[in-house]
This record gives structure tokens, sequence and C-alpha cells, in this order.
């Protein structure tokens, strides 16, 4: 299992967490993605790499700080 926290600066609504939920979840069903607006915050669990997991949110628009 991977864990991935990362910001996401431009995740500013609740669309935008849809869409990074959707886009982790493309490359892992399975994944849990946990989310806080309010610090941008964007905490994966996942089996997958952290890299497919940055790279999927990326390809979704968004950027990834680690």
């Amino acid at each position: 299992m991977t864990t991935l926290s990362v910001t996401v600066p431009d995740m500013a609504c609740g669309a935008c967490v849809s869409t990074i939920t959707q886009a982790v979840q493309a490359v892992d069903p399975s994944a849990e993605v946990k989310t806080d607006l309010a610090s941008k915050a964007v905490d994966i669990t996942a089996s997958v790499t952290a890299e497919a997991l940055t790279e999927a949110i990326q390809k979704a628009g968004y950027t990834v700080q680690a």
C-alpha cells in the first residue's frame, strides 16, 4: 500500500474534490481519498505508486505539491 499526502493549491470547491477523487480512483478503484479544502490537503491510500497518483491528479488539471 502507498500512502501519499500532498497539497493541491488549486483545489477550490467540491467539484474539484470530486474530480481529484475520480482521477485517483481511475488508476486505483479501491483507493481511499481524504481531502481538506481549507488546507488544500489530499491524503491518499492506494495500491499503486505515488508517481501514478500524482500523475493522475496532474492529468486532471491540478498542481500537486509535496
